[in-house]
């Protein structure tokens, strides 16, 4: 099967380098943004806030992809994520991360995680 929507994988490393800039290339300009139970947050300067405010609390994020769903214009992303906390701590959660796409690029983007403990 052919996976229209392969060019997002590198949205990955992308979150795990911590780079803002790089993530928002993958969203369209009004992209919707969900991050656990948060409440949405809608384009690109609001969501880049989220990532600049969330990023410098962990030392690290490495994502390991294990399963990827893709249908319609629907990509998602289920895995382990491991992050190392400012005190050398780990914390390895699993993920679903829900991609709603639009002209290649994500226009809604939903994260499904639990981040209590981090």
């Amino acid at each position: 099967m052919k996976r229209e929507y392969k060019h997002l994988d590198s949205l990955t490393d992308a979150l795990d380098s911590k780079d803002t800039e790089r993530v928002l290339s993958f969203l369209t300009e009004d992209c919707l943004f969900q991050a656990g139970n948060t409440p949405v947050v809608k384009g690109k300067k609001q969501i880049g806030e989220v990532f600049n405010s969330f990023f410098p609390q962990v030392s690290s994020i490495s994502h390991q992809i294990t399963d990827v769903f893709e249908f319609c214009n629907t990509l998602v992303h289920m895995g382990i994520v491991v992050y190392t906390r400012l005190d050398g701590s780990r914390l390895k959660v699993p993920f679903c991360d829900i991609f709603k796409v639009q002209n290649g690029l994500i226009n809604e983007y939903y994260i499904y995680i639990d981040w209590s403990n981090l």
